[in-house]
């Protein structure tokens, strides 16, 4: 159990992965010097691709903005709440508990993955759905041409919407598109965010790596 203060930095680690200049995400939790305890590390599944070859080529290691302690707050919040959990001024997590390590997919995709666009992967939205009203860190559910799939909202820009799948999307039978995965990042419209409730699964098991 880790308690969260402002003397607790959260690291992100970026390592070579390819020579395409992609670069696998962690986070890591550094231990005080003064301990023998060694730094955590949380391994995702999140690929970051770097704008720089020469970044890519070497480990990077970079503190959490704001962004993404917000987003990740919200996100341990909702989960404390739907757990019957009392929210309180102090947040302590356990770093060890997959529904924490899902969040951290989550915000690691957020902050560093890709957005694909969404032509040809939903269905047209006609207005047949009730409107969901959501914000930065809501479950929501997109209505695609394999069926409902689970994400999470994590940027909101006027009519601009982008979301974490939580499901994968079955795209073989769509051009241009190879594949399509949990944790990947699409960019839809408003109107095609609909209520949590029309995915077929909410809770997804956790196949991160504990070091």
């Amino acid at each position: 159990m880790i308690e969260l203060t402002s003397e607790i930095p959260f690291l992100w680690r970026l390592s070579p992965e390819s020579s395409e200049g992609y670069c696998s995400v962690s986070m890591v939790v550094p231990c005080p010097p003064e301990t023998e305890i060694k730094d955590l590390t949380i391994e995702t599944s999140v690929l970051s691709l770097s704008s720089d070859s020469s970044r890519s080529e070497t480990e990077e290691t970079l503190e959490w903005n704001q962004e993404d302690i917000d987003l990740f707050l919200r996100l341990v919040n909702q989960s404390r709440l739907k757990n019957n959990q009392p929210l309180t001024e102090t947040v302590r997590v356990d770093l060890t508990d997959p529904e924490i390590i899902e969040i951290i997919h989550i915000v690691a995709a957020a902050g560093f993955g890709v957005a694909f666009t969404s032509y040809g992967l939903l269905k047209e939205a006609d207005g047949t759905f009730p409107v969901h009203s959501f914000e930065i860190g809501s479950f929501a559910s997109l209505n695609t041409v394999s069926g409902f799939v689970s994400c999470v909202v994590v940027d909101i820009e006027d009519d601009d919407v982008v979301c974490v799948l939580l499901d994968d999307i079955d795209v073989r039978a769509i051009e241009d598109y190879e594949r399509l995965c949990r944790h990947d990042l699409l960019l839809v419209k408003r109107i095609d965010v609909l209520h949590p409730e029309f995915s077929e699964s909410k809770s997804k098991p956790s196949t991160s790596v504990l070091h």
